[in-house]
């Protein structure tokens, strides 16, 4: 049990620092980010490599997706397969906070393109999501 709220307490600390560096991104990433990451850079975020430097952003972006969708893969042949309610939830959950905070953030930086992409594929995870919720409510589905 101790080990549990441990890890729990890691998840949250993730996830409050990943939300802050959505909202307040510039701060969070110049301050903690990118000192962690690599070090005083005498204020270049790129440390003089814009182009190293926005191949890592994609990698680092690359790497937590691929993170999540093992995580979501693991709930779906899982608890989601044997209709336990809580895995729907928590992938709903999950898709949720992922459109709206990746979504409202393109919009408010200007990336209307970006966003219109995420439309497209939260609505492609949307209909899987949606007859799998009738299949947990008892209702027959075609």
């Amino acid at each position: 049990m101790f080990w549990n709220r441990v890890l729990l307490a890691l998840v949250v600390g993730v996830a409050a620092y990943a939300l802050a560096l959505v909202l307040a991104g510039r701060f969070v990433g110049d301050q903690l980010f990118d000192r962690l990451g690599f070090g005083p850079s005498d204020g270049e975020i790129d440390n003089g490599r814009p182009y190293e430097y926005v191949r890592l952003l994609y990698g680092v972006l690359g790497a937590v997706i691929v993170g999540w969708m093992i995580t979501v893969g693991a709930i779906v042949i899982g608890p989601l397969r044997k209709g336990e309610p809580w895995a729907w939830w928590a992938i709903a959950g999950a898709l949720i906070v992922w459109f709206g905070l990746d979504t409202s953030l393109s919009l408010v930086l200007g990336f209307t393109g970006h966003a219109a992409f995420n439309l497209v594929f939260a609505i492609g995870l949307a209909i899987p999501m949606a007859v799998i919720r009738l299949q947990l409510r008892g209702r027959p589905v075609g």
